[in-house]
């Protein structure tokens, strides 16, 4: 295996930090055993030799398949559940209470494979079913990896992830197929929309939104990057608006504006814009 020395690890570390937020300034061993398979799909001899090709690499896949691989895309059905009975006991009846506004946006952002997208969208589905009326909604997919998107977009996982959706769910939305597979229906990705966006950049077209999910991400974050995704988020909220985060990512009162609403959810009282 070729090793990586301490001007190309600081150089990776550098390259992370300052284009996507990551912070893996204790994940030498790491990022030396993901990458090496990178190093010999393109002939590099050394990590300074990869670091080169990247930089040459207009298109901006090898960077792409780099930041792929380097991130851990862990997701699946239900992740963190109490979330998902607040949104449905609570805040959806309260938010949707509200008939004068048409469209509801929500934003899954760090939505990897999809499982988190879809649960949203399942549980939106149900709440239409079992309501008189719900206006139009519409949720945003983001995440750096093109490759995770590509299989959101698919809709189609392994049959084990199955198991943590609820009986009622596997049988209302789920086709089992081929190869110990199962599909998704189809009209749960009409409320969503995947695209590649790094959580770094700006939002387009100044998107707000009634709903932000942001779950198990800034934890790979720097101190100044999580400060300055989190002014982002708050400035995407409307007023009355709710961010999720992941139940290990509690913020202080010294870290956001947003007010704690329920565990790791915080709701934006008053417009700062």
């Amino acid at each position: 295996m070729i090793r990586l020395n301490e001007n190309e690890f600081s150089s990776i570390v550098d390259f992370m930090r300052d284009n996507y937020g990551i912070n893996l300034d204790k994940k030498k061993v790491l990022i030396e055993c993901r990458l090496t398979k990178a190093l010999e799909k393109y002939g590099a001899r050394s990590f300074a030799d990869f670091l080169n090709m990247m930089k040459r690499d207009k298109t901006g896949m090898i960077a792409g398949e780099m930041v792929n691989r380097l991130t851990t895309n862990y997701t699946y059905f239900m992740r963190e559940p109490a979330h998902f009975a607040v949104l449905k006991e609570q805040i959806l009846p309260q938010m949707f209470a509200r008939k004068h506004v048409s469209f509801y946006n929500i934003w899954c952002a760090g939505c990897s494979t999809g499982e988190e997208s879809y649960t949203l969208s399942m549980l939106l589905q149900d709440f239409k079913d079992q309501e008189e009326w719900m206006p139009n909604v519409r949720i945003l997919a983001t995440d750096i990896s093109q490759e995770v998107l590509d299989t959101a977009k698919k809709g189609v996982y392994p049959i084990k992830e199955m198991e943590s959706l609820p009986v009622a769910w596997q049988k209302k939305y789920c086709r089992i197929i081929a190869d110990k597979k199962f599909e998704l229906d189809e009209k749960l990705k009409y409320h969503i929309r995947f695209r590649k966006q790094n959580l770094m950049d700006p939002v387009p077209e100044g998107d707000k939104f009634d709903l932000i999910f942001c779950r198990n991400v800034m934890i790979y974050f720097d101190k100044s990057s999580k400060e300055k995704l989190l002014r982002r988020f708050e400035n995407c909220l409307k007023p009355g608006g709710y961010l999720f985060v992941g139940l290990a990512e509690l913020l202080s009162r010294e870290e956001t504006v947003l007010e704690p609403a329920f565990p790791a959810v915080y709701k934006k009282t008053v417009d700062k814009n």
